[in-house]
């Protein structure tokens, strides 16, 4: 009988593919690259305190004596001041000290070093902060649209929001969301696998077992990011564009301090309702023309890639690559985003895709009113101060890395940005 592969292959070696393994994991994050960002002196004390004027004097009249009547505090101008809390957040990153040393020399091969998990944390803590750069302070990824629970399969509302959880993560359910305490059901259930185009969750398990009282609308929460105590009154998760620029006028109910109800668009963003189908290109124009008669300047848009279509067909314009932001309002030269550069009413907007965009919204922005601010780099490594950004594991023959932030996003002027809700 031949030798052949079969009897040999003990003796075999295995030959790794020459080159770095492509991380398809990491994606670039446009919206968290290009926000401002600040961690020195103002993002740390209490909170982020942003004073707005809301009005201009009033009590004008055409008979001088009227006007001196209504010369009262009352008819100056009117000022607010958002008072944003900060939110935390953290990720924690072990691996054992075999592997590591199993692997060391682990860039030879198509495998690299298992120590570089801990720079992956940092990856993933930025994709979470942009995935919260549009989404609600009170924490949920999205709304379950199921009606049938004896499967393992989740739908959510928003396709999109798949991009807030990856395989192994823990996903708890309840019936509200918002900002004041959720009652979390009972019961939990584990993602075995993500299919983002579908907008769908597959579970370990049937979702009526994970969760028994499991029910369509319910809200998705990554566990631990519920509010589940009177402490947490704004919300744990970030307040991203749905809180600055909400779908509807914003009512008396206080955010961040702040009665917005007295001027909804000065203080809580434009709303232009495109849900009747018309054509993006056509919705860009009518936001744009709204944020223009407040005096707004507005200069970037965010879309999800399936909402542009054939949008550089519709309009004119030339592709260009701008610098993400760090630190101190300094730009990154490594760092660059492409986007769709247009003319529109005499603004010049330039239009990204951004996959953790919501499916049915377009942002208009005026991105200088916006800052990220935090106590510390976000995300950053949290124990740094100790001297190491790694630590032993004290129960384990192994490393440790603690990665996270305290940071919120605040706007100085909402009312030059513009929320268009699409069909």
């Amino acid at each position: 009988m031949a030798l052949d592969l079969t009897s040999f292959d003990p003796m075999l070696k295995e030959h790794y593919a020459p080159g770095v393994v492509a991380n398809l994991a990491y994606q670039k994050n446009k919206a968290l690259g290009m926000v401002n960002k600040s961690n020195r002196k103002p993002g740390g004390g209490r909170e982020w305190v942003q004073p707005i004027q809301t009005t201009l004097p009033g009590g004008g009249a055409s008979v001088f004596a009227t006007a001196l009547n209504a010369l009262t505090g009352t008819n100056a101008s009117q000022y607010a001041a958002f008072q944003v809390k900060r939110a935390r957040h953290y990720r924690i990153g072990r691996v054992d000290n075999e592997t590591i040393e199993a692997t060391a020399d682990g860039d030879m091969d198509a495998f690299e070093p298992a120590f570089d998990e801990f720079d992956k944390l940092m990856q993933a803590e930025g994709n979470y902060l942009n995935f919260r750069f549009f989404r609600s302070r009170s924490g949920h990824i999205g709304r379950m649209t199921n009606t049938s629970f004896a499967t393992t399969v989740m739908t959510l509302d928003d396709a999109a929001g798949t991009w807030g959880l990856v395989k192994n993560d823990t996903v708890i359910l309840s019936a509200g969301a918002g900002d004041t305490i959720q009652t979390i059901k009972t019961g939990t259930l584990v993602v075995a696998s993500v299919q983002r185009s579908a907008g769908t969750i597959t579970f370990t398990a049937n979702i009526s077992t994970g969760i028994a009282t499991a029910a369509t609308n319910d809200f998705v929460f990554l566990n631990g990011d519920a509010i589940t105590n009177a402490a947490a009154t704004n919300g744990l998760a970030p307040a991203g564009l749905i809180d600055w620029f909400p779908d509807t006028a914003p009512t008396s109910t206080l955010f961040y301090n702040v009665d917005r109800s007295p001027e909804p668009e000065l203080l809580g963003g434009i709303r232009v309702d495109g849900t009747d189908s018309r054509p993006i290109h056509e919705l860009l124009v009518d936001m744009v023309q709204e944020v223009d008669n407040i005096g707004g300047e507005p200069d970037v848009v965010f879309a999800n890639p399936r909402a542009l279509g054939s949008l550089t067909k519709q309009l004119e314009g030339k592709w260009v690559v701008d610098q993400a932001a760090g630190y101190g309002g300094k730009k990154m030269a490594d760092i660059g985003y492409r986007g769709w550069q247009v003319t529109m009413e005499g603004h010049e907007l330039t239009i990204y895709s951004d996959r953790c965009c919501q499916t049915k919204r377009v942002w208009m922005l005026s991105m200088d009113t916006i800052t990220m601010f935090s106590a510390g780099a976000a995300p950053n490594f949290l124990q740094k101060r100790a001297g190491s950004i790694i630590k032993v594991a004290e129960l384990a023959d192994a490393y440790e890395s603690r990665v996270g932030e305290y940071m919120n996003f605040s706007c100085k002027a909402p009312g030059w940005n513009v929320n268009g809700q699409l069909a």
